[in-house]
């Protein structure tokens, strides 16, 4: 069951503890990039929509990386443990990627267990580790996502950065 309820989820709220698993058995733990601001996407790898996306992660990363902003993916779908290694070697992701399984992207996307959200989820994640915003591949938001995106993580990162 495919179903559109961001507005359902809620924000703000805690990051859940999981692990991102890397092709290289390694794993990524988002409580590395705390005092960062995070765009964590979920997506899928056969998603042309999730392919489109890669390509502006790409630039934000590059334009925001050095004021403290840092994207992270993690293919969602069912072979994703198969088809993250291949799908890297083509679109060259410029961050940090893996993948997770089934129920961890229900815990770490606080979606109900019966329903399979649209992709990309976007989830903006302040300097603190909280959930500050999520967004389900049929939202609004990605008729222009390159610019709500950049908007919302130039705001995130402006707010609540320390006065010098």
């Amino acid at each position: 069951m495919t179903a559109a309820f961001g507005a359902s989820v809620a924000t703000p709220r805690p990051l859940a503890d999981v692990l991102i698993q890397t092709t290289d058995k390694k794993k990524i733990n988002l409580k590395q990039f705390r005092g960062k601001v995070v765009l964590l996407v979920l997506i899928s790898t056969t998603c042309d929509d999730c392919i489109r996306t890669v390509d502006l992660l790409n630039r934000m990363q590059k334009d925001y990386g050095p004021q403290g902003f840092q994207v992270v993916a993690a293919g969602v779908n069912d072979n994703a443990p198969y088809e993250v290694a291949p799908f890297m070697q083509r679109y060259r992701p410029a961050y940090p990627m893996g993948y997770l399984d089934r129920d961890a992207t229900i815990k770490i996307a606080a979606v109900p267990a019966n329903v399979r959200p649209f992709v990309p989820i976007a989830m903006f994640i302040d300097r603190k580790g909280i959930v500050q915003q999520q967004f389900y591949g049929d939202d609004p938001i990605y008729k222009d996502e390159e610019k709500a995106f950049r908007a919302i993580a130039a705001s995130r990162i402006n707010f609540g950065q320390p006065t010098k």
